[in-house]
């Protein structure tokens, strides 16, 4: 049997098989050994009565007559044969006085013991021509403190075999009902022990063709319930990984291809002399910007993809956020100068400090600050909005642009995607910035939501401060 549920059958059926064949065994060694001992003793009882009659004929209470009729009546009621014997000083008593079947050997070794005054009990086979084991008592009768005479009393153990035969036969029938009600309970047990075992099995080979896999059912807090546990972690690592190299694939081929086909066209128009020797430092310049813009994309894949992984490890310390706004605040006023924008810090007029990676946050806040800044129009304000509570942080980059429109707002932190007003050559970005951002906040254990209307933007961060 190849399958785990038929070793685990085969091995408890094997195991409980052997159990009841034992058991049969033991049973009947023991059963056969406590019938001989009753009968033992029920023969010996026998002959310790026939000999207080023989001592009573002796002294005349009893007539002859009297006492073959008791004896007579005591080996019917024990179901055995009584024999009567004088015992002479040595040699075997007359030939007649005891059955004729029975051996010489066997009359003379009983009466060597009683002889010597022991009362005897064994157990042998009664003629070697006969296939029938006896039980055999012999009790001394003694006369004037001297053995005159024997009661030997002996039973065929036909009848013992017999009980043993049906205790057997009880025994095995018992067990073969037992064998066959284990047999399908412990299908049952095997089978749901196997279940999942085979299930994992069979997921992993799945798994292993690059199919989809759903979480397999666990069952309960045993070894096999942490296999299947585990099992669904590594699954879901796993698919996650192959996922992110799907969309990294494709968001790759997707970014890549129109700055290549740029940068090929602008070479290319240059080494055909199509574009005009005046012409080349501006093409050329806008090859340099394609370059910078794949560079940067490729930095922040690299990123996106630490995060991801989580091969990434923050560098957690207490730190002033308020000193963090500020400072990028104030690398991005030349900006907001350039493009007429008032910029605006609020809530930072003391310190507050928190618990986190100063520069994954600096990272956050610097994305969200050049987003507003980018798709704000001239005239519009943006600005930074800070509040701290007991046990979480929250900042805001607000601006007053055009906004987003509701049915992309779901889709903003995904890779690559841009809103479709803001795609164009001013613009730039590589579309993984907010997915960064996402992550990095998430990886705090916080959360980062956007908000938008008529009035503008609102990116919303909320971190522990612990």
């Amino acid at each position: 049997m190849k399958s785990i549920l038929g070793r685990l059958l085969l091995t408890y059926v094997l195991i409980i098989a052997f159990a009841i064949a034992l058991l049969s065994v033991l049973l009947s060694v023991f059963l056969k050994e406590h019938l001989f001992r009753e009968k033992q003793g029920s023969l010996l009882e026998t002959g310790y009565y026939l000999n207080t009659l023989l001592v009573r004929w002796r002294r005349g209470v009893l007539t002859e007559q009297e006492l073959v009729l008791a004896t007579n009546v005591a080996g019917e009621t024990a179901n055995a044969r009584v024999v009567l014997l004088d015992v002479p000083e040595e040699g075997l008593p007359e030939r007649g006085t005891w059955p004729e079947e029975m051996p010489d050997e066997w009359l003379a070794e009983l009466l060597v013991r009683i002889r010597q005054g022991e009362t005897v009990v064994v157990r042998r086979q009664f003629a070697a021509e006969l296939d029938t084991y006896v039980v055999a008592v012999g009790v001394p009768s003694l006369t004037g403190g001297r053995v005159t005479g024997a009661i030997i009393i002996f039973s065929p153990l036909n009848e013992l075999e017999g009980v043993l035969a049906q205790a057997r036969r009880v025994v095995w029938l018992s067990g073969s009902l037992l064998l066959l009600l284990v047999f399908v309970v412990v299908y049952f047990v095997s089978y749901r022990l196997a279940r999942p075992i085979v299930r994992v099995s069979r997921a992993a080979e799945a798994l292993a063709c690059g199919q989809d896999v759903a979480d397999l059912e666990e069952y309960g807090e045993d070894e096999v319930g942490r296999l299947v546990r585990s099992f669904n972690q590594m699954k879901n690592k796993l698919q996650k990984t192959e996922k992110m190299r799907r969309e990294l694939l494709a968001g790759v081929s997707h970014e890549l291809r129109s700055p290549l086909a740029a940068i090929r066209g602008f070479v290319q128009g240059i080494l055909d002399d199509v574009i005009p020797p005046r012409e080349r430092p501006r093409y050329l310049s806008l090859v340099l910007q394609e370059t910078s813009r794949l560079t940067a994309m490729t930095n922040d894949l690299l990123e996106m993809a630490g995060l991801e992984s989580g091969s990434i490890i923050l560098q957690k310390g207490k730190f002033d956020l308020c000193g963090e706004v500020r400072e990028v605040a104030e690398l991005f006023s030349g900006q907001a100068r350039d493009k007429n924008l008032g910029l605006e810090v609020d809530g930072c007029e003391q310190a507050l400090l928190v618990f986190a990676d100063s520069d994954r946050l600096r990272q956050v806040i610097n994305n969200l600050l050049s987003n507003a800044v980018k798709f704000t129009p001239s005239g519009g304000r943006v600005g930074i909005n800070v509040a701290g509570g007991e046990r979480t942080v929250t900042f805001e980059v607000w601006d007053t642009g055009p906004g987003i429109p509701s049915q992309e707002l779901p889709l903003v932190f995904e890779k690559f995607y841009r809103v479709e007003k803001s795609r164009d050559a001013s613009a730039g970005g590589t579309g993984l910035g907010l997915a960064i951002a996402k992550s990095i906040v998430e990886l705090h254990g916080g959360q980062i939501a956007l908000e938008t209307g008529e009035k503008g933007t609102v990116a919303r961060v909320t971190l522990p401060r612990k």
